[in-house]
């Protein structure tokens, strides 16, 4: 009995002791937001970005973090201006609060969080125009300037909340994750599912676009709704009839009798977004130099998110009356490109 008591009583002692080097979360979350507060004085915190949903502080999750900043601040998921940035599991926390003081200046601090406190970064305008330089939003918050910038631009532009979040799991708003949204809004409209019917998605070829399409119709690979299949963006499958440009990914209606593929195509439509961005037809488009060209060609998307058939097409179609006929399209050593639009005689050849 003796051994007992005293092993209950050892049990309630180490219970009261927070964990070696565990900071309290909730107090690292409240003098996050003050000193964001502070920093961005006289102006609000309007917005917060963050990855505490699946970040870890000392293996212990950091999700409390998300009410703290909820609680402290008008930000909140239900209306969009607390975005959870999806990262590996246990990466450092962070957050980002922005507010907007006008149309033209959308002021942003990041605060890293850790067991010796939290480090800020900023405050500055990251609201990008066209030829916005990147240079000193990459001084400031690093490898996450990119993120950062184009997923506060994206909310200060009103994004659709279902791209804001294809985004979000994305970790950055690029003009690729805008083509999916499109794509997936032309499938469910074009294309919708009857009782009993799934959809099969190939990323052929696969972009940034996959990540959202995969969530937007909840298609994944652990549910053999989704594959992906290595082909060069942008290449032209040239049959000796047909050249099929701009491929945008093949979608399968699948049901009991076997399913309908359909071979999509995206238009970029870039002589109407350089029109839209103020740029003259012969501008060059280097998206890797140019980061400020996602943005505004994510504004020139969101401007006509309403009219997923402007850029989205059919190209090609084909059913197959057994789930046998379907199923061949995914095993190794299948081309769907072959089986559905003919075979292209370069394609052997191009590496």
């Amino acid at each position: 009995m003796y051994r007992l008591l005293l092993c209950i009583l050892c049990c309630l002692v180490l219970s009261a002791i927070p964990a070696l080097g565990n900071p309290n979360l909730e107090e690292l979350g409240q003098k996050a937001v003050a000193a964001a507060q502070k920093a961005l004085d006289p102006h609000p915190v309007d917005a917060c970005l963050t990855n505490a949903a699946t970040a870890g502080l000392n293996g212990s999750p950091c999700t409390p973090l998300l009410d703290t900043f909820s609680n402290l601040t008008h930000v909140s998921l239900g209306k969009g201006s607390l975005m959870p940035v999806h990262e590996r599991w246990g990466e450092a926390p962070w957050a980002a609060f922005v507010s907007r003081a006008n149309d033209d200046t959308l002021d942003m601090v990041l605060i890293r969080m850790g067991p010796a406190g939290i480090d800020l970064a900023g405050p500055v305008n990251v609201r990008v125009a066209a030829g916005t330089d990147f240079a000193p939003f990459i001084s400031i918050f690093g490898k996450q300037a990119f993120s950062l910038v184009t997923l506060a631009n994206g909310w200060a532009d009103g994004i659709p909340v279902r791209l804001m979040a294809g985004a979000l799991y994305h970790d950055h708003l690029c003009c690729g994750v805008s083509t999916g949204y499109l794509i997936s809004n032309y499938i469910l409209d074009q294309f919708p599912l009857s009782q009993g019917q799934s959809y099969l998605y190939l990323g052929i070829p696969a972009w940034c676009q996959d990540d959202l399409i995969m969530t937007a119709l909840n298609v994944t690979p652990g549910k053999h709704g989704y594959v992906t299949m290595a082909y060069p963006w942008g290449r032209p499958w040239q049959t000796k009839e047909k050249s099929y440009s701009n491929l945008g990914g093949i979608i399968i209606r699948k049901d009991s009798s076997g399913g309908e593929a359909r071979v999509l195509s995206f238009d970029w439509q870039f002589a109407a977004f350089k029109n839209f961005a103020g740029l003259s037809p012969d501008a060059p488009l280097d998206w890797k130099a140019t980061p400020w060209l996602h943005v505004l060609y994510n504004r020139f998307l969101a401007s006509r998110a309403y009219r997923p058939a402007a850029f989205v097409s059919t190209v090609a179609s084909k059913r197959f009356n057994t789930p046998a006929q379907v199923n061949e399209l995914t095993r190794l050593g299948t081309n769907p490109l072959t089986v559905l639009l003919g075979p292209d005689p370069q394609w052997r050849t191009t590496p």
